[in-house]
């Protein structure tokens, strides 16, 4: 549609009632999964407005593409540093699925798309359950034919791989491949457990495995996909090698590596791996706290949350490279916050108090020095990084260094605060405007690493000591 056109629709459509708005938008909604040619994000952008006040939600019409590929919708993840058994990139979809329908399936399966699409116009998507099963299987014969397995060294599926633009996405076709083959047993499970799934009851537990044995019977080489899909549905993702102990029959991680339930304790065990990796490629000078912790954090939950459900071995497969992410954790940490002391030190400066030599009595802060700003930008992401860092410090196997980083830090925090309020008092009016920002900066450590109650006393000390400062200068 040209521009002047579509901007002049885009007008209208602005000006109609919520009620037409709303019967507009099914009727887009109908013409995009028919295959219509209309402009459908113009119009629905510009219908948005009118349908936040119809007070309706809109029932949107899945598609006949986002119906079939649900049976996978638990195993995508977006960027990523590998391929993993078990995980599908999103950006996968796109050409996978140009690939089936372009040159992969025969006419007469893709007739299996139009049977989906009239289906959901006229009866709704519950009801196209055949039709999506059938389209799914077979979807996954087509994919296992050209990627009939899930190694990168196979040079069975070399063709895939130059077609699909990498290694990587065939073996995501794959993966998606076994899923579709289950698609019918996946829809029932996801239909039983919605996501997410705060917990893994023993109810649930029971029912998965007469699935999972079902599919073990009809088709053994998805057996391991079950454990993966109930893994991206979980909460705390963990808990899923409850599950695997419990479709394997093994107790320990040491017996429930060797079966394929043991997939996904890899799959598990990777992602610790990964948190490392993301954290070894940041530069230790232009640190993101926020990006650190929260890699810090999803290691200590999900290797504490492993060693919790299924107690992981020194001697085992799973504890070694458990062990050996734990060091690379520690040294990450080690590099981020290897002079912290000293640079959080440096932005508290203090010089001697009554002189020098014999008449020396103590320190104070020295409101002399102006606070360079990307040196206090750089103590404050350290301070930000050791205060968030606390709670995840034994599971991430630096408690011992971050414990000798912080009492440094705070004795020298408190010290400058605590001196700073009588020096306030007899502050020369030159220096005042160096003084409220050093002081602004340690009222901000001190919140940050000392709390917020001790953050807030410092900041109403400082006012304090500014009204006694202000009151004495009327009196003169």
């Amino acid at each position: 549609m040209q521009t002047g056109r579509l901007q002049r629709l885009e007008g209208f459509l602005r000006s109609v009632t919520p009620a037409l708005a709303l019967r507009l938008a099914q009727a887009i909604e109908a013409d995009r999964v028919s295959g219509g040619a209309l402009p459908h994000d113009a119009i629905m952008g510009a219908l948005r407005p009118r349908l936040r006040e119809a007070h309706q939600r809109l029932a949107r019409i899945a598609p006949p593409q986002r119906l079939v590929c649900a049976a996978f919708e638990d195993l995508l993840v977006g960027a990523r540093l590998r391929k993993q058994r078990g995980r599908i990139a999103r950006s996968s979809i796109a050409p996978v699925w140009t690939w089936l329908t372009t040159g992969l399936l025969k006419p007469e399966e893709l007739e299996w798309l139009n049977k989906i699409r009239d289906r959901l116009l006229s009866s709704g998507a519950e009801y196209a359950d055949r039709e999506v099963a059938a389209f799914q299987q077979a979807a996954a014969a087509a994919l296992l034919a050209q990627v009939p397995s899930g190694e990168a060294n196979d040079p069975r599926n070399g063709a895939a791989a130059k077609i699909l633009g990498g290694i990587e996405v065939a073996l995501d076709a794959h993966d998606m491949a076994r899923m579709l083959e289950i698609g019918p047993q996946v829809l029932k499970m996801q239909r039983e457990f919605p996501q997410p799934m705060h917990t893994l009851h023993e109810t649930d537990i029971v029912s998965i495995r007469a699935t999972w044995e079902r599919i073990v019977e009809e088709h053994p080489d998805c057996a391991a996909y079950v454990a993966f899909m109930i893994l991206g549905r979980l909460e705390r993702p963990w808990e899923v090698l409850r599950l695997a102990g419990a479709l394997s029959r093994k107790l320990d991680d040491v017996l429930v590596s060797r079966t394929d339930a043991g997939f996904v304790g890899d799959l598990l065990l990777s992602d610790l791996e990964d948190c490392v990796a993301r954290l070894a490629a940041m530069r230790g000078d232009q640190m993101e706290p926020n990006a650190v912790l929260a890699n810090v954090e999803t290691f200590a939950r999900t290797s504490t949350g492993m060693v919790r459900e299924l107690g992981i071995k020194r001697d085992g497969i799973w504890g070694k490279r458990m062990m050996t992410a734990r060091a690379g954790m520690a040294d990450a940490m080690e590099r981020f916050l290897g002079r912290a002391t000293k640079e959080i030190v440096a932005t508290l400066p203090m010089t001697r108090k009554g002189g020098f030599g014999l008449r020396a009595v103590g320190q104070m802060p020295d409101f002399t020095k102006r606070l360079d700003p990307q040196k206090a930008k750089r103590a404050i992401d350290l301070a930000t990084l050791i205060a968030g860092s606390r709670p995840h410090a034994m599971a991430g196997a630096f408690a011992g260094q971050l414990s000798e980083i912080e009492e440094p830090v705070a004795h020298r925090l408190r010290h400058f605060t605590t001196e700073m309020f009588d020096e306030l008092r007899k502050l020369d009016p030159a220096q005042r405007v160096q003084a409220d920002a050093l002081i602004e900066h340690a009222t901000r450590l001190s919140t940050i690493l000392l709390g917020a109650e001790e953050g807030e006393l410092v900041r109403r000390r400082v006012a304090a000591a500014q009204s006694d400062t202000a009151a004495e200068t009327l009196v003169a």
